[in-house]
């Protein structure tokens, strides 16, 4: 049993992949780009100290750890685990990198679905705790979800799970600060050599700015990471003649849902007086909430000043030639 308090911090570099940004890499994190994570790698290469994150959630995200995993297994009957250990795991073969959270041994045991302690087995009807495993623990505000999501865990578990050469983990994640829930898995080894196949790829990527300062991004799939990656501009003129269908097809899907929208606004406006003061309207199959939101009185407020600032938007403006 562990007598750490809090969590050991970031301890895997970031030109390579790791656990905490697998599930970006592979498009799997609503939160984060893969070319996100490109970017702190080229920072990294060049010397740029790493922009360290400082919010709520993360401080109690990091006070929470050790408690969560010794809650995960106690309902685990896992008395034999370790959480401080100073260092990141590298793969032999492959160019990844994980922090653990914790390991334990298991005894062997047949592990089923329990949902009473909030013991789910994730990809297998029966998982076998045998040998050593993996506890990755989280804390989130979500409610408690009947299947985790990849970017809570799930990828990160099963690269930690590979470099350890484990054959089972457990992701335990605490809803709300008061809903534990315990998800097991066992290797999944064709998971596994779609990481491999990323962390691969990434260190290409990477190697290319190292050796020649080439940006090979990723294709781009969010204006809000392309204005965020590329956040500086100069006056220069581009000219790629082989992207006028594709900027045609922005125009004309603009103004697609501009009709749309003109459409939409008109409809509902129309149910609108149909309804007057009436709440809610029965219209055959459908039942049509007109909703009210209550606003608290509140003080008037004197907005903070701000430093003048230039920020690219992530909407393009266009413009067809005559």
């Amino acid at each position: 049993m562990t007598e750490q308090k809090t969590a050991e911090g970031k301890l895997t570099p970031d030109d390579i992949a790791t656990g905490s940004v697998v599930a970006a890499l592979m498009n799997q994190n609503p939160f984060m780009s893969a070319n996100d994570v490109l970017q702190r790698a080229f920072d990294a290469v060049t010397g740029l100290p790493r922009k360290e994150l400082t919010f709520e959630a993360l401080h109690w995200g990091t006070q929470f750890e050790v408690p969560i995993i010794d809650e995960a297994c106690k309902r685990l009957a896992l008395s034999d685990y370790k959480t401080d250990f100073g260092r990141a795991f590298y793969h032999d073969d492959y160019p990844m990198a994980v922090s653990l959270d914790a390991t334990a041994e298991g005894d062997g045991r047949e592990l089923v679905t329990d949902p009473d302690k909030g013991i789910y087995c994730a990809n297998a009807n029966r998982i076998f705790l045998k040998g050593k495993g993996i506890i990755e623990a989280k804390l989130t505000s979500h409610d408690a979800e009947s299947e985790l999501p990849p970017y809570r865990g799930k990828l990160q578990l099963q690269m930690a799970m590979d470099i350890m050469g484990c054959e089972w983990g457990a992701v335990a994640v605490l809803h709300k600060g008061i809903k534990l829930a315990i998800h097991v898995f066992k290797r999944d080894n064709t998971l596994i050599n779609e990481i491999r196949d990323t962390a691969v790829d990434f260190k290409k990527r990477v190697d290319k700015y190292k050796e020649a300062e080439e940006t090979d991004w990723y294709q781009f799939t969010s204006t809000r990471s392309a204005a965020a990656i590329f956040d500086e501009v100069n006056d220069s003129v581009l000219a790629i003649p082989a992207l006028e269908d594709e900027v045609k097809a922005v125009d004309q899907m603009r103004q697609d849902i501009k009709l749309l929208e003109q459409r939409l606004e008109v409809t509902q406006a129309n149910i609108m007086g149909k309804m007057g003061a009436a709440k809610i309207l029965r219209a055959g199959k459908y039942s049509v909430t007109w909703p009210t939101i209550n606003y608290k009185a509140v003080p008037e407020k004197i907005v903070p000043a701000k430093e003048a600032r230039t920020i690219r938007i992530n909407k393009l403006r266009i413009k067809k030639d005559d």
